[in-house]
């Protein structure tokens, strides 16, 4: 029989002190860790994307796997010069007018990332940056700040529909669950182009439809761009979740989204 939770306690893991401890590992001074430098991904019709180490949460369905749970065995240190030029190089061989950094958390290192956004801000491309969230729901600033950038665009990734499914698909503390809603509001609030990509192959239809209702609160535009999240079950995804008992409604494979449990869910 399970052990109730005591309520005086938390639940999991703080994203925020695990920021820090993240942060510790994957920058030095305006520096950060990258397992690559450049590589053509097919997202956004077509993209040029760096490989950043480090993130401030541990989601069991991740497909990252050594730059998120391994940093400090993983990538080297790159400044932001090297790291556009390596992205502008790939860029123009693909012909891709949108660069990003991905598989792990975008918002590590503030110096880093600001003088790199400088230097984007200076050529033709368009940043995407990728975050979970937390650190500009938490920081208020954070989103003032970017707001100076006019070449970005952040794609804010909730994990889960419901603060109990991500409680449970990332072990962090139930009440972070709210910071990403948060960081949608700083970013709305400092016009800052955004949009949000919401995990849903762990979610109940009722779940998805509230969540949907609070994005829907903040800004009724943020459904218009809502992506939806179907994970595909790589071997170490799986097997993880596995271990953790862990079955997701829906999965993408070959393309295609695959309802493993038609009686409730909702795609």
């Amino acid at each position: 029989m399970a052990t109730p939770h005591d309520p005086n306690k938390p639940d999991g893991y703080d994203p925020i002190v695990l920021t820090r401890t993240a942060e510790r590992i994957v920058v030095k001074g305006n520096k950060r860790k990258y397992g690559r430098l450049s590589r053509p991904l097919r997202f956004y019709g077509g993209i040029t994307s760096a490989q950043e180490v480090g993130c401030n949460l541990r989601c069991k369905f991740c497909f990252s796997d050594k730059p998120v749970r391994r940093p400090q065995h993983t990538g080297r240190f790159y400044s932001p010069k090297a790291v556009f030029n390596a992205l502008n190089k790939g860029a123009k061989k693909h012909g891709h007018k949108l660069i990003s950094a991905s598989a792990s958390e975008g918002t590590l290192g503030k110096q880093h990332l600001f003088e790199l956004l400088e230097l984007v801000d200076r050529s033709e491309y368009v940043y995407v940056l990728e975050t979970n969230g937390i650190t500009l729901g938490h920081d208020s600033d954070f989103a003032r700040q970017l707001s100076r950038f006019k070449n970005l665009h952040v794609r804010v990734s909730i994990k889960g529909a419901a603060s109990e499914e991500y409680n449970k698909l990332t072990g962090a503390v139930s009440d972070s669950y709210d910071l990403p809603y948060k960081a949608l509001e700083n970013l709305m609030d400092e016009n800052v182009s955004c949009n949000v990509c919401l995990m849903v192959s762990f979610s109940t239809e009722e779940n998805i439809k509230q969540a949907e209702k609070r994005l829907y609160d903040i800004r009724p535009g943020l459904l218009k761009s809502l992506e939806k999240e179907h994970i595909t079950l790589f071997p170490k995804v799986a097997t993880r979740l596995k271990n953790e008992n862990i079955t997701p409604n829906t999965i993408r494979h070959g393309g295609k989204i695959i309802q493993l449990n038609k009686e409730n869910t909702y795609v």
